[in-house]
């Protein structure tokens, strides 16, 4: 009757002081619009996509994108972290329940003197539970949850820049393919026409200075396909690493820069689209662990609560006797630690405060990131323009001097500059269609994959 009581009276006690519990102490700052001038209601972001990359009408990158998404050992390891978060919040949950005991022991002696033997053997069977009177658990519990967040939202951030990557390294490869077509190209140009300059030197209608230019603009071209060789086979190894081959093969595919078409929608800067980057909810999310980290530290002294139960048996042998039952109830509060606790408490708000500055300057950095894409793609856009102008100007008057040379009508050096000013024009039309493309990325990117729809 009195065991009773007893856990009754525990019960009723921590009942009456389990009404304490975490709430916030600071509150974060919300991200404001003013950078962006956003003044249309009727434009809706829609929810972060990590399947943005279908904006190219690429099919043949789906397969890629999954062997990415399946074999990246980057994604891998951010997949084991938010398992790990997992594990972790199951750990802190599990103490809402009682902790169950049981033990076991037994002894033998002989009285050497005596010639007497005795034998025993006691059993037991406890509970415990430490409640959570200041709502500790409750805040540790929580701060466990954030973490499985933080962990999703740094394994989206994560696969984000691991798309990003890829989709860049295999533009870059096709690009390099195409650039070395035009190198190789431009090789036996070069040739065909050192070939014609020797001949009209050998006629004595030129002199040997020019067939060493042109001698000299041949090496150039297959010094450039040198450098093009080598760099597409650095690319191919770096798509390798991050598709997790080991052999370092590059992946099949039959794609091309004209595969890569530039689309007309691209992600609008909103406030909304600031807000749902992965990399501003981790901030969040770890702010918000600062925050709990705090408010434990700020009840550490305070007195805990320990109920505990047990019942047990002295002889194993004789279950019909010999048994006991038992309850208690503790607490403990600290009452000197020569400033341990206090210290804990301020290096605890110390790191809240800092978790603001990072979430305020984690905005500025994503703000920063946001309006640039945006300036480098529009910039991108216009310079890829000009140099489709250039190469129509540059194509038509390679073919002018070409035919001028060959009827004695031009001398050779104009030959020669217009053929190296097509070159370089095919050359730049490959790198501004690349960058563009690179540009169209990066806004994706910042925008965490979000489409602009209009309601």
């Amino acid at each position: 009757m009195r065991l009773v009581k007893l856990i009754c009276c525990g019960i009723v006690f921590t009942a009456s002081l389990t009404g304490c519990a975490y709430s916030p102490s600071t509150d974060l700052p919300v991200p404001n619009a003013h950078a962006f001038n956003d003044n249309n209601p009727n434009v809706i972001t829609e929810a972060i996509s990590t399947t943005w990359w279908k904006v190219f009408e690429v099919h043949e990158l789906e397969p890629l994108m999954a062997k990415l998404e399946n074999q990246n050992l980057n994604l891998s390891q951010a997949q084991k972290r938010v398992q790990r978060a997992q594990y972790l919040l199951a750990q802190a949950n599990a103490g809402d329940l009682p902790t169950m005991t049981a033990r076991l022991s037994g002894r033998s002696a002989r009285d050497v003197e005596g010639g007497h033997s005795s034998h025993s053997s006691t059993g037991s069977i406890g509970a415990t539970y430490d409640a959570d009177i200041w709502g500790t658990r409750e805040a540790q519990q929580r701060s466990r949850q954030l973490g499985v967040d933080a962990a999703q939202y740094q394994y989206v951030d994560t696969l984000l820049d691991i798309q990003a990557l890829f989709i860049n390294t295999l533009i870059e490869q096709v690009s390099l393919k195409a650039q070395l077509d035009i190198a190789i190209q431009n090789v036996e140009i070069s040739k065909e026409l050192l070939k014609l300059v020797q001949i009209r030197f050998e006629e004595g209608d030129t002199s040997g200075i020019e067939v060493s230019q042109q001698r000299n603009t041949l090496i150039n071209a297959e010094t450039e396909v040198l450098r093009l060789t080598n760099s597409l086979t650095l690319n191919e190894r770096a798509l390798a690493v991050l598709l997790g081959n080991e052999s370092m093969q590059r992946p099949s595919h039959s794609l091309s820069l004209a595969d890569f078409t530039i689309p007309s929608l691209v992600p609008a800067l909103s406030a909304d689209v600031l807000r749902r980057r992965p990399d501003i909810q981790l901030a969040i999310a770890q702010f918000k662990q600062a925050d709990l980290t705090f408010y434990e530290a700020s009840v550490a002294g305070l007195p805990g609560l320990n109920l505990s139960a047990d019942i047990g048996v002295n002889d194993l042998f004789d279950l019909a006797k010999g048994w006991t039952v038992g309850a208690a109830i503790s607490a403990a509060a600290t009452l000197f630690d020569g400033g341990r606790l206090e210290a804990a408490e301020k290096a605890a708000q110390t790191d809240v405060d800092l978790a603001i500055m990072q979430y305020q300057q984690g905005v500025l950095n994503a703000i920063e990131a946001l309006l640039n894409s945006q300036t480098t793609l529009a910039y991108q856009k216009q310079n890829y323009r000009y140099a489709l102008a250039s190469l129509e100007n540059n194509e038509q008057l390679y073919r002018l001097a070409n035919i001028r040379y060959k009827a004695g009508d031009t001398d050779f050096l104009n030959l020669l500059n217009a053929q190296r000013s097509f070159f370089s024009a095919r050359q730049s039309v490959i790198n501004s269609h690349q960058a563009v493309l690179s540009s169209i990325i990066a806004t994706y990117r910042e925008s965490a994959g979000a489409n602009i729809t209009k309601s």
